[in-house]
Order: structure tokens, then sequence, then C-alpha cells
């Protein structure tokens, strides 16, 4: 099991996100993901999810998912909130995870990513000391 710190960098490259800044949440039970903004669209007759999202660098990208879940979300103030989510590949130190993420708005947040229990368990051991 490899061993992480409480703030590392990953890849979404489903996403279009490189060296993402993320903050490990054990308390959290899925991964949050930053966007500007996301609307249900119709496209071709079929209902799509269409999200924005604003990494670092600069550049809007838009994504488009036909599979997605909505799902009411409890935040870290213990409110609760529906958010989408989807399935996407999560690199975290050389390792490949198939992950579920939730949208939603983080932009008073200091990382566009909150890694969620989901995600890091049985898979990576949380080391608050360290900053990887």
């Amino acid at each position: 099991m490899d061993i992480i710190g409480r703030k590392t960098v990953i890849q979404l490259p489903d996403l279009g996100g490189n060296n993402v800044r993320a903050k490990i949440d054990t308390g959290a039970f899925r991964t949050a993901v930053h966007c500007e903004s996301w609307a249900l669209k119709e496209i071709n007759g079929k209902e799509v999810l269409e999200v924005v999202i604003e990494w670092e660098a600069g550049n809007p990208v838009i994504l488009q998912y036909s599979k997605y879940q909505k799902r009411t979300i409890k935040n870290s103030f213990g409110q609760t909130e529906d958010r989408y989510c989807v399935r996407t590949l999560i690199l975290i130190h050389k390792k490949k995870i198939q992950s579920e993420i939730s949208f939603t708005n983080r932009s008073g947040m200091r990382y566009p990513v909150l890694l969620g229990r989901k995600t890091i368990g049985k898979k990576f051991l949380v080391d608050v000391s360290l900053k990887s």
C-alpha cells in the first residue's frame, strides 16, 4: 500500500486536468471536483449533462456525459445538496483508479479537488505529516 500525504497532485485525463492540486479528506465519502457550471441539455433527442471546468491553466473545458447520476450529498457543513456524479479515471502517484466523482462549485476552496475515501480507500495509507 502506497503512502500519501494530506495534499497531492493528481491527473484527471478524461476531464482535461493535468497536475491538479488535490486535498485528501478521509471524512468525505466521494471525490468532489470543482466546476464552473453544469446543466442538463438535450442533444440529438437525449438528455446529457454538460459541465464546464476551468483548471488553473485558464482555458475552460466543456464536457458532456450521457451516463450520470444525481445524488444527494452532505457537504462539510452538514448541509445536503444535489450533485451530478460520473465515473472517471484518476491517476494518483502512478496508480490508475476508476472512481465516481461529484461536480460542485469549489471556487472558494484552496484545492479544486477533494479526494474522498471511496477513491483512496484500501489503495493508499494517508500520513497527514507528509505533503506529497
